[in-house]
């Protein structure tokens, strides 16, 4: 609930903190799949759905914390058809994404692949 009360305080808007639950619910579901279960090292199971705002995100420090919140203000300025701000959110959110990929893939062993080519 942290980064749904930062939101709230810093942009306030009329989304629930159940919407704001299934706009993270969603987005660790696409690190799990395109990032975590690409190494070999996957270190937590995907939960099934946040739904009290206690549940633990994905994505630690220092990362998590822009992440998220870059995330939930694209998804709020989305819904509310503003395109120019949404556009802004989402290349802060590109970068943030950027930066814990990065640093995941340069932490973890990703899976191993054929040791040739396969004709």
């Amino acid at each position: 609930m942290d980064i749904i009360e930062r939101l709230d305080l810093l942009e306030p808007n009329d989304y629930s903190p159940e919407q704001k639950l299934r706009w993270l619910n969603t987005l660790d579901g696409k690190i799990y799949r395109e990032v975590i279960q690409t190494h070999e090292d996957v270190w937590t199971p995907f939960p099934d759905s946040y739904v009290s705002g206690e549940e633990e995100l994905l994505v630690g420090e220092p990362y998590g914390e822009d992440l998220y919140y870059y995330y939930l203000q694209a998804m709020v300025a989305a819904e509310n058809g503003e395109t120019q701000r949404y556009n802004k959110r989402m290349t802060l959110f590109n970068s943030a994404w950027q930066g814990w990929a990065n640093w995941y893939n340069r932490s973890h062993m990703p899976h191993k692949r054929g040791a040739g080519f396969r004709f």
